[in-house]
């Protein structure tokens, strides 16, 4: 019996059967990962639109987390500086409550009448006691609370980094040495005992130039770091784009700010008070008094020319916190800046998304249609070629 070959056919059909099984399985690989290919090389033409849009990508999101980060920083910057800001306002309300009508010191009036002179004169010229009133013990120990307060806020961080020293973040902007209370006590020792006036005790606490005034209080003495002392430290910047840079730069030794440090340094100092010679005895006046006070003859004199100095050091903490403002207009206008790149950089990365979806990715609606369709030609398939296996001449005749 002859039979008829099939062979020929059977193979026609494994080689079906083979190219229907691997297309099955690439459409369930697509289905598994939601992407036409698992390799770059299988995009054919659309490669090279594909790996832009991705590096594109790629860049976007180092800005955004460049922007994101610097957004923080700014944050907690404003944070500081407006608290700064409200604080020292409300130290500014009680220096105004302070009355230049009292000596605001407690104890009786000393009075003297000079005994070689014939009139009775009965001049005011001290004070029986050095303790402060309570209005400028209350304003003292509030300088003090303050100043400890305003010293943490310039020194802020965002985790390790200081925010308040430029591009140094490494280093503590400011530390408390010590040195700007010896120095501003010195200051109102001599002024209190003649050695400088008025107008030389304000230049001191006011010009921060030594070129000009070998005893004005410094940077370095308020304990601002070497860096910022000298000048020394970069910007704080934000690389937002490829072609944008942004400075949001705040340094813990701006005018407003060293202005405000060393005016609660003054208001705080315990060699402030008293306002007027204190004579514990009345009768040792015209010795040397208990406690010194402004300088001056009289009370009235005293009180005076600590009044001028208190209101130069007021009028420069007031100006301080105005031009703190100037700080914080500053940094809201580089936080808005970097916050309209971030949403053009939003927009840009969803377009590209797009891009990238539209090359590489599937809709998996349609792979599951022809994952469907393909398993009942695949059934057809092997239906067929079962039955093609059991054909023989015999069996055909």
């Amino acid at each position: 019996m002859t039979g008829v070959s099939t062979a020929a056919q059977a193979r026609n059909q494994v080689e079906r059967l083979n190219s229907q099984q691997a297309l099955l399985e690439n459409l369930a690989t697509q289905l598994a990962t939601g992407k036409k290919t698992q390799k770059m090389s299988g995009l054919g033409n659309d490669l090279l639109t594909s790996s832009r849009a991705r590096a594109n990508l790629n860049s976007l999101e180092v800005y955004m987390n460049n922007i994101t980060n610097a957004d923080r920083r700014m944050q907690i910057m404003l944070q500081s500086v407006n608290e700064i800001q409200a604080q020292a306002e409300n130290l500014s309300g009680s220096v105004l409550l302070l009355s230049k009508e009292s000596v605001h010191q407690q104890g009786e009036e000393v009075m003297y009448d000079d005994p070689l002179t014939p009139e009775v004169e009965n001049t005011r010229v001290g004070m029986t006691s050095a303790d402060p009133s309570i209005e400028l013990q209350t304003l003292t120990e509030y300088a003090d609370n303050l100043y400890g307060v305003v010293m943490d806020l310039l020194n802020a961080q965002d985790g390790d980094s200081y925010l308040l020293s430029g591009s140094d973040t490494t280093t503590k902007p400011l530390e408390d040495t010590g040195l700007l209370d010896s120095a501003i006590t010195g200051l109102i020792t001599d002024w209190k005992n003649g050695v400088i006036s008025n107008e030389e005790l304000i230049a001191d606490l006011t010009s921060g130039n030594t070129s000009n005034n070998p005893d004005a209080i410094t940077d370095d003495i308020i304990g601002f770091s070497s860096d910022l002392s000298s000048g020394n430290v970069g910007d704080l910047t934000v690389r937002a784009s490829n072609n944008l840079e942004v400075d949001y730069t705040v340094q813990a030794n701006e005018d407003p700010f060293r202005d405000l440090v060393v005016g609660l340094a003054f208001l705080k100092n315990a060699a402030l008070p008293p306002i007027a010679d204190t004579y514990t005895d009345p009768s040792s006046y015209p010795g040397p008094p208990d406690a010194q006070g402004a300088p001056g003859d009289t009370l009235d004199e005293m009180k005076e020319n600590f009044f001028d100095v208190f209101s130069s050091v007021s009028s420069m903490i007031e100006n301080a916190i105005n031009d703190i403002d100037s700080i914080d207009f500053r940094v809201e206008t580089s936080r808005a800046r970097i916050n309209e790149v971030k949403n053009n950089h939003t927009e840009t990365q969803s377009l590209l998304t797009d891009t990238v979806a539209e090359i590489e990715d599937v809709n998996l609606d349609e792979v599951a249609v022809k994952i469907s369709a393909l398993q009942v030609q695949l059934e057809a398939t092997y239906a067929v070629t079962a039955s093609v296996q059991q054909l023989s001449l015999v069996n055909f005749i």
